[in-house]
């Protein structure tokens, strides 16, 4: 049986997507990647565009469904997310949205869908859907999972992506995972240090470390997460992830290993969420 409910109070806004992949610029002194519109070294091959598939639609309104109830059930429901129904004729595949040629695998249970957001902490984009997509992931229903995966292009967004698995792996993302974006872009005190056109590896770990440690980390416990089998690990994992998905700019939003889309394919910053939402609703329709 469907799932269904008639009344949505959610913002759902984004910021369209940020920079292609990036070479680090030639400096002499510690300087912040430019987050935004940088040319790929090697970028990976562009995602197919296949025909438009056509949908329907119910045509139900929130207006029509709050009118009918009482005052009590109005409230209840404004304080209830709407659970997405899979409406897709308002959205063209290869416009709106890319279909994978072929699907990638997932990791959640069945019955669950799987949402991942590609993500660099060194775009300004980024930064800025951060407090939007937090908000959709508190009114999303249960059964879609958000993951978040760092691109890796280079070397720079390497060591932001080891930056992100140092946190996860201390348990602390859901502190310090908005605090690195505002160390970067509020702060203007980059965390991966670029010296003569390469990362300096020994100033980028003590930014590092100086940041963790003043956010309540233990240099003990940085030094047991920061540079391990584990964070290698994860870091090839990624990189991987980058190449499959074809996470080509930031950020793009990928939706149970079978479509792909951002802000300018979904036509603007607040219809992103919505194909998000219609896409993962198709796909807990089919499990």
């Amino acid at each position: 049986m469907k799932k269904h409910s008639a009344w949505m109070i959610a913002v759902l806004l984004v910021l369209a997507g940020c920079g292609k992949e990036t070479t680090p610029a030639a400096e002499d002194q510690a300087a912040a990647p430019e987050p935004a519109e940088t040319a790929a070294a090697n970028p990976p091959a562009a995602a197919p565009t296949p025909e438009a598939a056509p949908g329907s639609s119910d045509g139900e309104t929130v207006e029509g469904a709050v009118s009918a109830t009482s005052p009590i059930a109005a409230a209840i429901a404004a304080a209830t997310p709407e659970t997405p129904q899979g409406d897709l004729a308002r959205w063209k595949e290869g416009e709106n949205f890319i279909a994978y040629p072929v699907a990638q695998p997932v990791s959640t249970p069945p019955g669950k869908v799987e949402v991942v957001e590609g993500f660099w902490y060194g775009c300004g984009h980024c930064y800025a859907l951060e407090p939007r997509l937090q908000s959709w992931e508190k009114s999303k229903p249960d059964w879609i999972v958000l993951k978040r995966t760092p691109v890796i292009w280079n070397e720079v967004t390497r060591e932001d992506a080891r930056l992100f698995f140092t946190i996860e792996s201390l348990g602390l993302l859901d502190k310090l995972h908005t605090e690195v974006y505002r160390e970067i872009h509020a702060k203007h005190r980059p965390l991966t240090v670029i010296r003569g056109g390469r990362v300096d590896k020994a100033a980028t770990e003590k930014a590092a470390r100086e940041f963790l440690v003043a956010n309540g980390v233990s240099a003990e416990d940085f030094e047991k997460h920061y540079r391990t089998f584990s964070a290698e690990n994860k870091l090839r994992q990624a990189e991987n992830l980058s190449r499959r998905y074809r996470l080509d700019h930031t950020p793009m939003m990928v939706v149970h290993g079978k479509y792909l889309t951002d802000a300018e394919m979904a036509g603007s910053v607040e219809q992103l969420f919505q194909v998000v939402n219609d896409l993962a609703a198709r796909e807990h329709q089919a499990n």
